[in-house]
């Protein structure tokens, strides 16, 4: 079993509120170590534009040669 990895991402859209009283801000972000990955997370809590988001996922610990290029750097 792989141990999570703690990264960084900046805050580049605020999507949506979600959850039953809005609590969750569902965000696209970068990471900061990789500029071109973008992805969707749900962040608890006030968020901005240009935020540094710390968060642990086992996903971003996957061989890049398994992944489509094609889910990444999508503009919505």
């Amino acid at each position: 079993m792989s141990q999570p990895i703690a990264s960084k991402a900046r805050v580049i859209k605020i999507l949506n509120r979600i959850g039953a009283r809005g609590i969750l801000t569902e965000v696209r972000v970068q990471l900061v170590d990789q500029p071109k990955m973008q992805f969707m997370r749900t962040v608890k809590g006030p968020v901005r534009l240009g935020d540094i988001v710390d968060f642990e996922d086992t996903e971003l610990s996957w061989p890049s040669s398994s992944r489509s290029n094609s889910n990444f750097g999508d503009v919505c």
